[in-house]
């Protein structure tokens, strides 16, 4: 007797048919179990993802449960595990190992959104870990792909990323376009703060911050989200904005009342930025032991790899507290503490701006690059058509091979342009032209060595202008940038051929005098601030008087620049406490004893 399958109607004994029954059930139940298993898999990766931001210990637990049985995970789930894996190992600091389980996740192609959330996640690492080099050649990446992603929370993430990268490297302006299309699509509350937390931070920065861009009811979505760093943050800027207009009693009211909710966040930037705030509103108040307590708590909890506005805010309050109560061998330690956080707090923003223009200069260039290839193609094009049609025609031809010379080497004088515009946007105060800190700090140095070995005097005069601050409060910015822009150029009128001068920051310039004593640098900071006190205002149809106080430092047996810059610095404090637009010199005006040079 024989039985015929139905579906493929072959003819069975009945032995067979049994046996073949039984495979088709066991294959059935092993398929079934396979399924089983894929939905606890995707269930465990789905929470913990959930659990990421929230719940780091369960975080963890979880994926070492899942990396059990990473082996049975489908195509898709492996993808889902290296992209959580990949982001533990980021908060963990493992950056390389971080990197490279991200990007097994975006060159896959099988699950888009995964993609993008790893692109995000890279651009955050770089972000978080300073490569902004390497931030920018994944950013350069993503942000084609902003259109493309259609899951709600990965675009709104991929924004505010990129609004903060742009944050970082303090542009601000190309921040709040980012920062204005994520709250123009309608964001989650958390977005919503966050983003407004950015463009708060960035309007400050800009000046362009009122208190009509803040509101209690953001605030209040930043609280309802527990992102109380965010929050904090905002008041932070809040009382930033009353300490700028001198409103000091609003700003101590408002960083007071928060200082609570902001210490329990346990987030050392921000509570340290709130203590340099409150010790810079009490030293205003003129009640200086609570402007030196809260500045030493700044001061004492600082590590290695601390650097922060905070530091540099409570070292010189510091400095400024214990030089009213006349401690000056302390108020010395504190002013070069000052100067040292200072430096590292500029050279980090020079970082920062450097990475900025590199990667403007690499995108142009490979535009350049772009439009060459698309000439060049064109021109070959060009050339097979002239061959065929006049193969015999050498002169021509090497009319088009000289058309092609010149084009190239016309295109390697661009190029060749553009490296020196960077370079000297790099060397080169954007305001006054002037040199930066930074490279008045090189040449200075090669110029300072090259004297001592040569035995020459040398001398540097460091300048500030008097009451520039009031300057700006009572005719704007643009009246301040004139007044600094005016004042150099009549400087630089009178400089010697081999004098150096550079912005040191703010409105306070530097000049290096080789071959100079005191005596002789004495008489040049004399015509120097004759001549700014000379200055009219007429130009610009306002009546205010320009001045500035001069300090003056001889360099003699062989001592640094560093050393020279804070006795002049000292001599420059001592002419403004003498009344302003005057010059004072160090070992003469001031006595030497006031500066431990060689501590």
């Amino acid at each position: 007797m024989q039985y015929q399958c139905s579906k493929c109607k072959c003819l069975f004994q009945p032995l067979q048919l049994m046996w073949f029954c039984t495979l088709i059930f066991i294959t059935n139940i092993s398929a079934a179990q396979e399924e089983s298993h894929n939905a606890v898999f995707q269930q465990q990766l789905e929470t913990a993802d959930k659990l990421r931001t929230t719940n780091r210990q369960k975080f963890n637990q979880l994926l070492a449960e899942l990396a059990v049985n990473k082996n049975s995970f489908s195509s898709q789930q492996k993808y889902y595990f290296n992209y959580l894996l990949g982001y533990q190992k980021l908060i963990a600091g493992e950056l390389i190992q971080a990197v490279d389980l991200l990007d097994s996740v975006i060159q896959q192609q099988e699950n888009m959104l995964l993609k993008h959330r790893a692109i995000v996640t890279k651009v955050n690492a770089y972000t978080s870990s300073e490569n902004y080099h390497e931030g920018f050649l994944v950013l350069n990446q993503m942000l084609p792909m902003l259109e493309e992603m259609r899951d709600r929370d990965t675009f709104h993430n991929a924004l505010f990323v990129v609004a903060m990268f742009y944050n970082r490297l303090s542009q601000y302006q190309v921040s709040n376009k980012y920062v204005s299309q994520l709250l123009n699509t309608f964001p989650t509350p958390r977005y919503s703060c966050l983003a407004s937390m950015l463009g708060i931070e960035a309007k400050f920065r800009l000046d362009e911050l009122t208190l009509a861009d803040i509101n209690d009811h953001i605030i209040e979505v930043c609280d309802n989200e527990n992102e109380y760093i965010a929050s904090g943050i905002i008041y932070s800027f809040i009382a930033q904005w009353h300490l700028k207009n001198q409103q000091t009693q609003m700003a101590l009211k408002v960083l007071l009342e928060n200082l609570t909710k902001v210490e329990k966040t346990q987030y050392y930037l921000l509570i340290s930025g709130y203590y340099s705030l409150i010790a810079e509103s009490y030293y205003q108040l003129k009640n200086y032991q609570q402007a030196e307590f809260y500045a030493k708590k700044v001061v004492d909890s600082i590590q290695a790899e601390h650097k922060s506005e905070a530091i540099v805010r409570a070292s010189h309050i510091l400095y400024l507290v214990n030089k009213h109560f006349e401690n000056y061998q302390t108020a010395l330690g504190y002013h070069e503490l000052y100067l040292q956080h200072n430096k590292l707090v500029n050279d980090d923003k020079n970082k920062r701006n450097i990475s900025y223009q590199i990667s403007q200069k690499e995108n142009r260039e490979k535009t350049h690059q772009i439009t060459l290839l698309d000439e060049k193609n064109k021109r070959l094009i060009l050339e097979q058509d002239f061959l065929e049609q006049a193969a015999d025609s050498r002169n021509l031809q090497l009319m088009l091979l000289s058309i092609i010379v010149l084009s190239l080497i016309y295109k390697a004088f661009q190029s060749y342009r553009i490296q020196n515009r960077l370079k000297n946007i790099a060397d080169h105060d954007e305001l006054t032209g002037v040199f930066n800190r930074r490279c008045f700090h090189e040449l200075a140095g090669s110029a300072l060595s090259y004297c001592n070995k040569t035995h020459q005097k040398v001398s540097l005069i460091m300048f500030d202008l008097d009451h520039f601050k009031s300057i700006n409060d009572n005719y704007g910015h643009p009246v301040g940038d004139w007044a600094l822009k005016k004042t150099i150029e009549v400087c630089q009128g009178l400089c010697r051929k081999n004098d150096i001068i550079g912005r040191f920051g703010g409105e306070e310039f530097t000049i290096l005098l080789p071959g100079c004593g005191n005596k002789k640098a004495k008489e040049l900071a004399e015509i120097y601030r004759q001549a700014i006190d000379d200055i009219t205002t007429e130009e610009i149809e306002l009546d205010f008087n320009i001045s500035a106080s001069f300090g003056v430092c001889s360099s003699e047996h062989g001592l640094t620049l560093d050393d020279v810059i804070k006795a002049a610095d000292l001599a420059m404090y001592h002419a403004k406490e003498q009344g302003r637009n005057r010059v004072s010199v160090f070992g003469v005006d001031i006595n030497e004893r006031n500066l431990a040079l060689n501590s």
